[in-house]
């Protein structure tokens, strides 16, 4: 059990008897009318986002959590179905957990899934990823570098580059936002 000043960024917990991490946390107030804890929390189960007020005093329970590296297998309708490295145990995770990041899941591809009281309830994507650009309209003539375009990526995904990426390249992209971050670039020897 945790009090709720005791609680951080990045913690599981069961609140309202939902298994939920903190993404942010804020303490407010002072004096005689007491703190107060203001939390946004991501409900591991579903995946919808819960903004809560506790006081400093409400006691929360901690859920143990533990990461697994497991395999992507297949998707099976609002199923993502994974099998567990070490023991061959496959396991489904809802696609309103597994979110917009879906796009990066490839078939035999090994993840880190977390697990809480024996249940899988989150995935832990890279924060990185390089795509190959599959698709993209030729520059504008005259446009500056600030000017963005967008291009289609081998996974599918559109999102908006600078006017330079060319078909074929390589970028590197935030897993987290979905956006541009830079083109891979090979030296060559």
């Amino acid at each position: 059990m945790k009090t709720a000043t005791e609680i951080r960024v990045g913690n599981v917990l069961r609140i309202d008897d939902k298994i939920c991490k903190i993404l942010t946390q804020e303490i407010r107030g002072t004096g005689k009318f007491g703190k107060t804890v203001h939390v946004k929390v991501k409900c591991l189960e579903d995946g919808h986002i819960l903004e809560k007020s506790l006081r400093a005093e409400d006691k929360i329970d901690e859920v143990e959590v533990e990461h697994v590296k497991m395999q992507y297998l297949y998707r099976d309708g609002e199923n993502f179905n994974f099998m567990n490295m070490t023991t061959y145990e496959q396991f489904s995770i809802l696609s309103t957990v597994v979110g917009k990041q879906e796009v990066f899941l490839k078939e035999n591809t090994e993840i880190d899934v977390v697990f809480a009281e024996g249940k899988p309830v989150s995935i832990i994507f890279p924060k990185v990823a390089v795509l190959k650009v599959t698709s993209a309209p030729p520059a504008v003539k005259g446009g500056s570098d600030t000017t963005y375009k967008e291009v289609e990526l081998e996974n599918g995904l559109k999102i908006l580059v600078p006017q330079f990426v060319k078909e074929g390249e390589s970028i590197r992209i935030n897993v987290e936002d979905l956006s541009y971050l830079e083109r891979v670039t090979t030296k060559s020897l």
